[in-house]
């Protein structure tokens, strides 16, 4: 069991009564068996009480216990290991092996376990996380999804009692990161572990998981929310299904508790169907808000052309026959379940890798523009200067622009990414969140944008804050007339901001190839295609259909994402009749 006991942190002049505080006066009881997700904005504290939990950071104030024993905050403390297990979102820095069988078997040292046992558990953990084939290969070179289940699958060795998962498996496909969910959601019900995940994805907690809010470093309940309080924590990733219901709520079309679980929403709303004297009709295919703007996409200004890429001469090709091309005006997706090609096809497009077969062709952009730029899965990689303000100009600073108006550029390439210049520009970059870092990397791309700017997964880590302006920054560059091309898991932001979406796939041990291709609301209905490719639709379709039938939205409103549908549905004004206001 873990307790923390009023604990709490505070960085920078010195110690208590100076400084910032980034954790307030907390207390948390974890028991085996229990479940906790924390939800919180950017930069919230949720990360530092991740690390305070697992030890790696001694709170300013208070006391952590662990199975009743006081956890020392000073230098000489014990590690909790394999009490407690910890991983983070940027999964390469956490790696200790060159092989994946040794990631594995690494932290199985430290134990006191015999040959035999060593040997069985490393090899019956390979086999459970589906990673018997990759034994031998380099956990550095393979995919986002592939590293996130070595790295699980290396602390479940241990079997520890309680592990944290901070964002550690933002980075995979929805199918996936549920399918670790779910298994280790069964492990915890079984009562021999505890877990404690944060993530910025809206997806619905699990039956009986303690749900809490952090913000501005203070932690309460969800369960303590009324839809006032939803409603207004427009920074925090809360389940869709949970806006829906305190929208509803607002507008007195909704009694009892507010739901979390789509499932649940949609058994609620049929239930609305039956039981009143809603209209009942056909939603007639009408999927998302057409964008309007792929017809006017302009030339080519990137090009795969009967692209093939392996690893190694001879070895199995990773991505074979793929042509594509990206366009002036345009915002391309790439999207597909984990290890299908997404982020191969990006460095191909850089320049990081040279095609096994065919051409990548780059168009030339006019003045000083960059060709074309690519931001990193992890860009926050990218960060090295004094402070935020000299990472988000450096290329003006390497330009000879002179200060005060790389100053002015930089706090305009910070505003686009939802960051405060004013809060944000003197900070030292290794004492933002994770998702403040990914938004101040993006910033440097911003502020002199290329012709062609490629984005691997760029909403990983980020906040509904960041998610937003991420937007309006890339249709900002799609309006003059530059060309995007992202790979994401994100299907709700690629609905949201995409012209054409590209989805990958990979037919057993097949490469990689295109399985279809088109505008988001023909992609995201074509069930056939997205089970092929191994993707959910995104959620907000079955939500946005069923509140159309029960008469909660107007007919063939505007929706392409679930901000959109939440929108639509706070403006309906149509009061309902009869039994299905009182559920």
């Amino acid at each position: 069991m873990i307790r923390a006991e009023g604990v709490s942190r505070v960085v920078g002049a010195g110690a208590v009564g100076g400084g910032r505080a980034i954790l307030q006066p907390t207390d948390l009881t974890i028991a085996p068996g229990e479940r906790h997700l924390i939800l919180g904005a950017n930069g919230s504290g949720k990360t530092t009480l991740m690390r305070v939990l697992s030890g790696l950071a001694a709170p300013t104030e208070g006391r952590l216990l662990v199975d009743g024993v006081l956890h020392a905050r000073d230098g000489d403390a014990a590690s909790l290991w394999p009490r407690v297990a910890i991983l983070f979102e940027e999964p390469d820095p956490q790696f200790l092996s060159d092989t994946v069988e040794g990631e594995v078997s690494f932290g199985l040292d430290s134990l006191d376990l015999s040959a035999e046992e060593y040997r069985r558990r490393t090899a019956a953990t390979l086999e459970e996380y589906g990673l018997a084939a990759l034994a031998a290969r380099d956990p550095r070179e393979l995919s986002a999804g592939e590293k996130a289940r070595v790295l699980l699958a290396a602390m479940m060795a241990a079997r520890p009692g309680a592990l944290l998962l901070d964002q550690s498996l933002a980075h995979l496909d929805p199918g996936s990161r549920r399918a670790l969910e779910v298994r280790l959601d069964a492990d915890a019900r079984a009562g021999a572990l505890a877990i404690v995940r944060t993530h910025q994805d809206p997806d619905p907690p699990f039956a009986g998981e303690h749900v809490h809010v952090m913000d501005e470093g203070r932690l309460r309940r969800a369960d303590a929310l009324g839809a006032a309080d939803v409603l207004a924590a427009d920074r925090v990733p809360l389940p869709l299904a949970l806006r829906v219901s305190a929208t509803l709520a607002a507008r007195g079309e909704w009694s009892g508790p507010l739901v979390s679980d789509a499932g649940a929403l949609l058994e609620r709303l049929r239930g609305f169907a039956e039981a009143g004297d809603l209209p009942l009709r056909r939603v007639a295919s009408r999927g998302v808000a057409e964008s309007g703007t792929a017809a006017a996409a302009g030339g080519a200004t990137l090009a795969w052309r009967g692209v093939s890429w392996a690893a190694r001469r001879g070895g199995r090709a990773a991505v074979e026959s793929i042509d594509l091309e990206a366009r002036r005006g345009e915002i391309l997706a790439l999207v597909g379940a984990s290890g299908s090609g997404k982020s191969t096809l990006l460095h191909l497009a850089a320049g990081l890798r040279e095609p096994t077969i065919g051409t990548v062709w780059r168009g030339r952009a006019e003045g000083r523009a960059a060709d074309l730029l690519l931001a990193l899965e992890y860009p926050e990689r990218q960060l090295f200067a004094r402070t935020v303000e000299e990472d988000v100009a450096a290329m003006l600073w390497i330009e000879g622009v002179p200060g005060p108006d790389r100053a002015r550029r930089a706090a305009v390439a910070l505003r686009a990414v939802g960051l405060a210049p004013e809060r944000f520009a003197s900070r030292v970059p290794s004492t933002l969140s994770e998702g403040e870092k990914r938004r101040a990397a993006l910033a440097a791309f911003l502020i002199e944008p290329p012709l062609t700017l490629l984005l691997d997964e760029p909403t990983a880590g980020l906040d509904p804050e960041g998610r937003r302006a991420l937007r309006l920054a890339l249709e900002g560059l799609r309006n003059r007339n530059g060309a995007v091309v992202l790979a994401s898991h994100d299907l709700d932001f690629v609905s949201a901001v995409a012209d054409r979406v590209v989805v990958l796939g990979r037919e057993g041990d097949a490469p990689g190839a295109v399985f279809g291709s088109g505008r988001p609301e023909e992609v995201f209905r074509d069930a056939a295609l997205l089970s092929l490719a191994g993707l959910p639709a995104p959620e907000f379709l079955a939500l946005a259909d069923s509140l159309e039938v029960c008469g909660f939205l107007s007919a063939g409103a505007p929706i392409r994402d679930a901000e959109s549908l939440l929108a639509a549905l706070a403006v309906a004004r149509e009061p309902l009749t009869g039994n299905a206001a009182s559920g």
